[in-house]
């Protein structure tokens, strides 16, 4: 099964504290990759403001999410396809585009 850019999906996440441990979450699909899939954590918690890479998901109604919610550009992962459990919807256009800016911003300053 093929995963599209800006898709929302459920996923197993793996936790932070524990990577051997999974919850339930939201992602956004940035690219299918040989290895996985690239995606962006998102939280129904606003940004922080210690995190410039926060972006705000102002259409979150139309992606399918059942909270205004933020994507965590920081939190980019590779994640296997089986975490994948259903998926939601797709991010507006606009969206997409600042999330995607944002990202390749956060990996040009990472590098």
């Amino acid at each position: 099964m093929g995963y599209k850019r800006g898709e929302v999906w459920f996923v197993a996440f793996p936790l932070e504290e524990d990577p051997d441990q999974f919850t339930n979450r939201p992602v956004i699909v940035l690219d299918e990759q040989i290895l996985g899939v690239l995606s962006v954590k998102v939280t129904k918690h606003k940004p922080r403001e210690n995190d410039k890479y926060d972006t705000p998901i102002l259409y979150w109604q139309q992606a399918k999410l059942r909270f205004a919610s933020t994507a965590r550009i920081s939190k980019t992962m590779i994640l296997d396809r089986d975490a994948f459990l259903v998926k939601l919807g797709d991010l507006h256009p606009d969206d997409l585009k600042s999330i995607e800016e944002q990202y390749m911003k956060y990996v040009s300053e990472k590098i």
